[in-house]
């Protein structure tokens, strides 16, 4: 039995084997040490990429070949598009992130190999913007890798006409994903003791967003066209950040795939991005535009920078001898 994590000497061995390694630099070393044995280890790697891709996958191995005919979009084909963008960065992905975010300062306290760190010549704000850069390649390399390895599925099944498009899009959006959770995340780990109390804000803001909300949110803007819009009425967008994920992905899926709109553009329904208006024949989608995309992209991460930010004040007045 691994009992790692669990015992604080192993825990300052580890950190001690490489801050030591003054040649490197305290900041390189920890790099390195954060990256190969707190985010980064294999084992977790594989498990994070595999939940990345195993939806796709049973997607694509169920999906008739017959029904793939001539030109076809991968974006589109099978709803591809929304659910990459809903399963894989809406939930699994953000949770990859706090998980792995949320012991990197609360655990070198709890364990004491805090101390530690801070006897060497790297400051209390060094410390945490290494642990968050560390957390920012592993999240590239998961992101990546699960895309490159969905593609290179897709391209076993079909030869889709837009798997660079696919790629590329929803690469640049996991960057705003990985970001947002990851700051929030490290900031929430300089501040709370315990890992498990740093995960529950961050998680219960994905359930809340992109789950209960995602329910409730077509009767708010009046179902369909039909009763009054509460959402509008009451400017409920302003805190609603599933909205501002869904305005920005959209808005970096119109660069490489400018039909992306008559794609999955009436599903962003449930997340208040369209509003279906009956013509009197047939819905249509009426983009709402309550935010300007790049508005958006700034909220997220202002408030992201902001935790990021408190995080770092709070640690460098933070008591942590005890």
């Amino acid at each position: 039995m691994k009992t790692d994590k669990l015992n604080p000497n192993v825990q300052k061995s580890k950190t001690s084997d490489f801050i030591s390694k003054i040649n490197y630099g305290p900041s390189i070393s920890l790099f390195k040490k954060t990256f190969i044995f707190d985010v980064c280890p294999l084992r977790k790697l594989i498990i994070a990429i595999f939940s990345m891709v195993i939806v796709p996958t049973l997607i694509f191995a169920f999906t008739p070949t017959q029904f793939l005919t001539g030109d076809v979009s991968m974006i589109y084909a099978s709803g591809m598009g929304f659910v990459t963008w809903y399963y894989n960065f809406s939930l699994i992905f953000p949770i990859i992130i706090i998980t792995s975010s949320a012991p990197l300062i609360s655990e070198e306290i709890r364990s004491r190999t805090m101390l530690y760190l801070v006897s060497k010549p790297i400051s209390r704000t060094r410390i945490v913007l290494t642990k968050f850069t560390a957390l920012l390649l592993y999240g590239i390399i998961v992101s990546f890798s699960s895309l490159s390895i969905i593609c290179i599925i897709a391209i076993i099944k079909y030869p889709f006409s837009d798997i660079p498009a696919y790629l590329g899009m929803n690469f640049l959006y996991s960057l705003v994903i990985l970001f947002f959770f990851g700051g929030m995340s490290v900031g929430l780990s300089s501040i709370f003791k315990k890992p498990r109390s740093v995960s529950l804000i961050p998680v219960m803001l994905v359930i809340f967003s992109f789950l209960v909300l995602m329910s409730f949110r077509p009767l708010l803007i009046g179902g369909y066209g039909y009763g009054p819009n509460l959402y509008e009425r009451y400017a409920l967008y302003h805190y609603d950040i599933g909205y501002h994920f869904a305005n920005v992905f959209m808005w970096i899926s119109e660069v490489f795939v400018p039909q992306i709109w008559n794609y999955v553009g009436m599903l962003f329904a449930i997340f208040g991005i369209v509003i279906w208006e009956w013509t009197g024949e047939t819905y249509e989608i009426q983009i709402t535009y309550y935010y300007h995309p790049i508005a958006s992209l700034i909220y997220l991460i202002v408030i992201a920078g902001i935790i990021l930010v408190a995080g770092i004040i709070f640690l460098n007045k933070r008591d942590i001898s005890g």
